[in-house]
């Protein structure tokens, strides 16, 4: 039976266009392999940031694709960047955001417009401060996240999230 349920979920990631539900999944863990050494994936049910450096540098990944399991987005990219209302650092106890500040130190986003999101070379990225996002704003577009940092490929993302600071 578990070789079964294995081939069921191997097979949801295995489509050139993922689900939009598991496609995060899928570039989270795709950036901490990016990242290599040193980065654990952190987020789950209520985290509050996805990856951290062993540093301390905690990370919020973002990602969106044109093309969709349901066919190709018309509407402009747009990425989530409202702050955490709280996390549960132990998962067990809450801890209430009353600062409404964001948790996480630096936010990648993942853009894709190639035909199969499986393939990492596709992906191009945009790391930014957390500090220079828009305050207050749930949501965020391609266009201000371009004008905030200049792309990057998966071959120097490494390097860009190292120059972050801690």
């Amino acid at each position: 039976m578990n070789k079964e349920i294995y081939a069921r979920i191997r097979n949801m990631f295995d489509v050139p266009q993922m689900q939009n539900n598991l496609r995060g999944l899928w570039v989270e863990a795709m950036v901490c392999e990016i990242l290599g050494r040193g980065c654990t994936h952190t987020g789950s049910d209520w985290a509050a940031w996805d990856l951290e450096r062993e540093d301390g540098l905690r990370i919020e990944v973002k990602q969106s694709a044109k093309q969709q399991s349901w066919g190709t987005s018309t509407g402009p990219p747009r990425f989530g960047i409202a702050a955490a209302k709280g996390h549960y650092p132990d998962g067990k106890t809450y801890i209430s955001n009353d600062s409404g500040c964001r948790l996480a130190d630096i936010y990648i986003f993942a853009w894709h417009d190639g035909q199969d999101q499986r393939e990492v070379s596709e992906w191009i990225f945009y790391v930014v401060d957390a500090k220079l996002l828009p305050n207050g704003q749930k949501t965020v577009g391609l266009r201000t996240i371009q004008k905030l940092t200049e792309s990057v490929t998966a071959s120097t993302l490494r390097k860009r999230v190292m120059q972050m600071r801690n």
